[in-house]
């Protein structure tokens, strides 16, 4: 499948925006601001800051008056990417996911609340990463590509997904409402194709929380991606324990990224895949517990972190070979929700 080209002239008035660049114009779109407005919005090191500020002086784009810094002339695309509607988008997920094949354990599936995908899609849209970017998203049992792109905000989506139901339906959905989203198998103990390496600026995943699976998953999600580059993730504590974050937090290290952001407990999953008897009371969860675990009394309990890190070079990839797929690759120790 292709992928997109840099923007044109015709989408962004010159080239492609930097996050900082964005973060500006964003500001400023939502009412004339001073200096300090400016610095207080902007993600990043003040001399970032001021050298986004003369290029985009320089472009006619930021203009200073009545003591004010306001917007010039923006492109029409950049206006609307500054004002979107989060809670419209919510509105269609919502229709999308109702329609969706449900989740399974044999693929590890359990969809998050779409409230919060779309409150971490707003969290990517406050950091400059939305905007004319390409992703790459490893597993989409929550349909994160449709609704990105259903903000209007993202160049391209692809989406590697190893359940056959999901890559049909995800195709399906995409082709029927114009997105710019393609969807492909593909088993993340695989190589990443040739075709992708190195030709995405965001990478998405919600990996297994094994060091095997992590490192299979970050390793192909660091072979697409280029420099600079963002990848944003989910884990959690209840079936990751620290010395697991060490060692994830090791490897993002020696790739050569930085951790900018974790948000503790973003994230509430929909626990629907463990929803048959048969399967709840295989699990270790039901059958270790220390008091009766009554499925009829759960809240959304299960939650993760969601964690952005950021390239600091073109990325050092841990494995580029196949990795062995058996038990320890999903399983570990502490995995309690899978029988």
């Amino acid at each position: 499948m292709p992928i997109s080209s840099p923007p044109t002239s015709d989408e962004t008035g010159d080239h492609p925006l930097t996050r900082t660049e964005f973060q500006i114009i964003r500001t400023v779109t939502k009412h004339p601001c001073t200096l300090w407005e400016v610095l207080s919005a902007v993600d990043g090191p003040i001399r970032e800051t001021y050298r986004a500020c003369e290029v985009l002086k320089q472009r006619g784009w930021l203009v200073f008056r009545k003591g004010r810094i306001h917007p010039g002339k923006l492109p029409r695309r950049l206006v609307q990417a500054c004002q979107i509607d989060f809670s419209m988008v919510l509105e269609k997920l919502r229709a999308l996911l109702e329609a969706a094949p449900p989740p399974t354990t044999e693929y590890f599936q359990e969809p998050m609340l779409p409230e919060d995908l779309c409150r971490r899609l707003e969290f990517m849209w406050e950091r400059g990463d939305l905007f004319d970017r390409t992703f790459f998203v490893i597993g989409d049992d929550d349909l994160f590509s449709l609704a990105a792109a259903l903000t209007g905000l993202p160049r391209q989506i692809v989406v590697g997904e190893i359940d056959l139901r999901l890559v049909g339906y995800i195709k399906e959905q995409a082709s029927r409402l114009r997105l710019p989203v393609e969807a492909f198998q593909y088993n993340v103990a695989d190589p990443l194709p040739a075709s992708f390496r190195r030709a995405f600026d965001v990478f998405v995943m919600d990996p297994v929380e094994t060091v095997p699976g992590f490192t299979a998953w970050l390793s192909r999600g660091l072979a697409a991606l280029r420099h600079p580059g963002a990848i944003y993730f989910g884990l959690t504590e209840l079936e990751c324990p620290p010395k697991y974050w060490h060692r994830f937090q090791q490897l993002l290290n020696e790739a050569g990224l930085v951790i900018t952001d974790i948000l503790r407990g973003f994230t509430r999953y929909q626990n629907a895949s463990l929803a048959p008897p048969d399967k709840w009371n295989k699990t270790k969860l039901v059958q270790q517990a220390p008091f009766p675990a009554l499925q009829e009394e759960q809240n959304f309990w299960y939650r993760s972190s969601f964690l952005r890190a950021e390239t600091l070079k073109s990325p050092k990839v841990p494995v580029r070979g196949r990795v062995k797929f058996d038990r320890s690759f999903y399983q570990s120790p502490f995995t309690m929700t899978l029988s």
